[in-house]
Order: structure tokens, then sequence, then C-alpha cells
């Protein structure tokens, strides 16, 4: 039996989350004002949307992210935002293997929406005025949104069954799966392309598509990066990264921040750019250890105790819109 909260009826979820009520039922009604859109720059062009819900909101979800949700367990093939999991485990999961098939899953979030939430927290044992109330607290304009707390691990848990399918079917044929919430990895000894057509067939009869685009066939003698992250031999991070980095901080030091954001016409905010030099040098850090703690106290020397801590408040906000095929390149 899971050992999550019941509640009887709205008034005592409102009082375990421990909000008041004029604030509780606004956000029951979906107001579009308790949301923040933030833009946020691709290193490759382009850029991401993040739907940011404020304080309030946040700690509310927060709150069903802590006492209900991290609870239940996502399937041990979800590696993606959940704890004691990472990029590394993910990636590691696919080291040495000849043949590897790469797979995403087109506008992922958006493609979970208010039925499926509420279908999840049906199922968890919560009644009909229950269930509808934790949906609309997680979701935004009827889907999860990129930027909510909850959004990552809700995502793991509606897509349960999808991944024990995918994981049986590879089983079978010893090969090895792992979801990182939108990036599908396929890996195994043997050729294993003619598998991409019934994993596509599960994903749709779950309501998701595959953005075509982006699947990648990896064969040996070519060079494989699952998450980021280069499994050839040894999980390392490709050199491109480590380069641009260092190109980064040369030039800051050399022109300073404000003159280097000029030539470089970064489409973010200060803020932003730091936490995404912060964010690359603590995804080293994962990676290569030694290597992303230099990088990291680079990273310090330059940057003031106060824009330190203003990159705190964003970082979270650079690694939940990572897109890691930027490193792919």
């Amino acid at each position: 039996m899971l050992d999550i909260p019941v509640f009887c009826d709205l008034e005592e979820l409102r009082e375990k989350i421990g909000t008041n009520k004029k604030f509780f039922y606004r956000v029951l009604y979906s107001d579009d004002k308790l949301y923040k859109e933030i833009t946020i720059p691709k290193r490759n062009g382009g850029s991401r949307v993040l739907n940011v819900p404020n304080t309030a909101l946040k700690g509310m979800q927060r709150w069903i992210l802590d006492n209900i949700l991290y609870k239940v367990q996502s399937d041990p093939s979800a590696t993606g935002f959940i704890p004691m999991k990472s990029i590394v485990l993910n990636a590691s999961t696919h080291l040495k293997k000849k043949y590897i098939l790469k797979m995403d899953i087109r506008d992922f979030f958006p493609s979970i929406d208010f039925h499926k939430v509420r279908s999840l927290f049906f199922e968890l044992g919560y009644n009909k005025d229950v269930a509808t109330a934790l949906a609309n607290i997680c979701v935004f304009r009827g889907q999860l949104p990129q930027g909510s707390p909850t959004s990552p691990y809700l995502a793991n848990l509606v897509c349960r069954d999808l991944d024990k399918r995918i994981y049986n079917l590879c089983r079978k044929y010893k090969l090895s799966y792992t979801r990182y919430a939108d990036d599908i990895t396929i890996s195994g000894n043997s050729k294993i392309f003619w598998i991409k057509g019934i994993v596509e067939e599960i994903i749709c009869s779950y309501q998701f598509s595959l953005n075509n685009e982006k699947t990648i066939f990896l064969k040996p003698g070519d060079r494989k990066r699952v998450t980021g992250i280069i499994v050839n031999e040894k999980l390392s991070v490709p050199r491109s990264v480590t380069r641009n980095l260092r190109k980064e901080i040369y030039f800051i030091k050399k022109f300073g921040l404000e003159e280097h954001l000029d030539k470089n016409s970064f489409a973010g905010s200060k803020e932003q750019y730091i936490a995404h030099l912060y964010g690359v040098a603590s995804y080293i850090k994962m990676v290569e250890l030694t290597k992303g703690i230099f990088f990291i106290n680079q990273l310090n020397s330059i940057f003031s105790g106060n824009e330190q801590l203003e990159t705190g408040k964003n970082l979270h906000i650079e690694f939940a819109s990572i897109d890691w095929t930027i490193f792919d390149e």
C-alpha cells in the first residue's frame, strides 16, 4: 500500500498543503496570472519557452511532489529528474554498446494533458474532486508546463506503463532501454534498427508521437553520445563542450562580461547567461569531477557573490530546460 496522504475533501487537501482558501480556489480555477513565461535561448539557435509558477503556487506543487509523487515509484527505466538518478546513470547504461538507437518524443510535456494527470491521481486512490484539484494545481492551460517542479516526475509516472512495455520488449532481445524525459535510448551488441517501428507503435498507443527528425542510429565506429555524454569506451564530456566553456571564460576575462555579451549577441539576460555557464560546468562535473570543479572555480573567480546568488535562483531553470542534443553536435 502506498504511503501517501489521504484527503476526504478539498478542504482537507487545502489544509494539508497549507495555503489560504482564497488562493487555493484561485489556483483551481486556473488563473493564468499565476505563471510567468520565460524564454530560454538555445546554444544552437532558437529558444525554449518555460511557464514558471509564482512562489506560492510553486510551494503548493513542491508539497505535492514531496508528499505524494515522490512516494510513488517510477519505472526503473526512467532516469530523468529522479532523486539519485542523473544523465550519468542514463548514459552509463549504454556504455561500450556496439549499436545505439536514439529517439525523441515530440512535444513531450504538452502531450501530457489534464486528463492523463487526473487519471494518475485516480489510480493513486483519490476521489474525483481531490484528483481533479490535484491535477488543476499541476497543469497550466490543460497540459504539463515546462518550468513547474511537479512536471518532470508527473511525466515519469504517467509513462510507467509505456516504459514497462518498451523495457520488456528490449529485455526479450537482450537490449538496454532508458528514457530521460523525452529522450529514448536503446542499445545492444547486435543490429537493433528493426526495433524502431515496434517502439513507435507502443509510443503512439499512449497518445505520444516521435520526432523522426531527431531519430539517430549509431553503429560500430561511430562516436556514440547519450544525453550529451560520450559512451564509446568510457564516460566523457565531448571536447567541444569544454573547449567552448574555456573560450567563454577567456573572453569574459579579456573583455569583461558586458562587452563580451554585446559582441556575442546572447539572446537571454545576463543572469541567464551566467546560469548557463554554471549549468555547463555542473554538467561537466557530473561526468568528470576534477575538470568540472576546475571550471566552477574559474567561474567563481570571475563573478561576484551577488551574481553567484542570483545564478543559484535561476540554475534550476537552466537544468530544467537543457536540450542535451546541443552536446551531440
